[in-house]
């Protein structure tokens, strides 16, 4: 699951996401739209708080994805 469905799915904002990860709303819109990746400390507690839905992968993917559609 891509890190934006997850946190679609979830009705989170931006900055409640933020927040649940420690990290700044700025950051959490990077990842959400592919334009950056997080740390691997990040990555990390994505994947526990998703419950195991976001993987490195799909944060990977979602960050391909954001570069082919340039």
């Amino acid at each position: 699951m891509l890190f934006s469905e997850w946190i679609d799915d979830r009705g989170l904002t931006r900055a409640k996401a933020a927040k649940l990860l420690g990290v700044t709303p700025t950051a959490v819109t990077h990842w959400y739209w592919g334009t950056h990746r997080p740390t691997a400390e990040i990555t990390a507690r994505i994947y526990e708080l998703s419950g195991g839905k976001v993987t490195v992968n799909d944060l990977h993917r979602g960050f391909q994805m954001a570069r082919n559609a340039q």
